[in-house]
């Protein structure tokens, strides 16, 4: 009978944990598995890199030019142990470095989702554990091109390289460019099933362009990890 009513006990303390499984099956899953989103920050290729930006004839889709253009790209990894789902990177802050050596925070800078590399969407389906994608900040068309001109601002002298911040949507107030100085731009990385995880990046845009790659990242445009 000792042991009869220990195997009872034992059946019920099964059973009732057999159902707090089953009813708290989700939150526990959420415990132990989640994605995590890290961002890396290299100003070396594959991420920052020169190449060419294609212009093409909107009516008949002919190219009309290719200019040359420096691109910063940031890489966007998943280090946990589930899916992330629509992921996306938005660029919630920019400050300017005063002359005194503290930043003021641009308060013309419109927030928003900057663009998934090679597909130009600001919402990436999914990312895999151990998997990474691109995601592009901006870009620097060289200078002096009239194909160019959507690209530029009064207040920057005609041949000066412009940062080009690669935003879901262009704003008419151009608040996408960055003239030249030092900034610090905030990004917040999300995913649907993930809470943001949030990073900083030094920007030096110093106006000049250089048509060699090494030289134009050590004198003319730099990024690095700035949180």
């Amino acid at each position: 009978m000792k042991y009869a009513g220990v195997a009872a006990w034992a059946g019920v303390t099964v059973t009732f944990l057999a159902v707090l499984v089953a009813l708290f099956k989700e939150e526990l899953q959420r415990i132990w598995r989640k994605p995590e989103l890290k961002a890396l920050i290299r100003s070396t290729a594959p991420d920052c890199h020169k190449t060419e930006m294609t212009f093409t004839n909107p009516r008949t889709g002919e190219v009309i030019a290719r200019v040359p253009c420096y691109y910063l790209r940031i890489w966007i990894e998943n280090r946990g142990n589930q899916r992330a789902e629509q992921v996306q990177v938005f660029a919630s802050r920019l400050w300017r470095k005063r002359a005194d050596g503290t930043f003021g925070e641009e308060r013309q800078f419109l927030p928003m989702n900057l663009l998934w590399s090679y597909i130009g969407r600001p919402f990436l389906d999914g990312l895999s554990p151990e998997m990474g994608q691109h995601c592009d900040v901006g870009h620097v068309l060289q200078p002096g091109n009239a194909l160019t001109d959507g690209e530029t601002l009064p207040a920057v002298p005609k041949g000066q390289a412009v940062l080009a911040l690669d935003l879901e949507m262009k704003p008419f107030t151009k608040s996408h460019l960055v003239p030249p100085g030092e900034y610090q731009l905030e990004l917040k990385i999300a995913a649907s099933n993930c809470k943001p995880v949030s990073k900083k990046l030094d920007l030096n845009i110093t106006g000049e362009w250089f048509d060699d790659e090494a030289k134009m990242f050590e004198d003319g445009l730099g990024m690095r990890d700035g949180s």
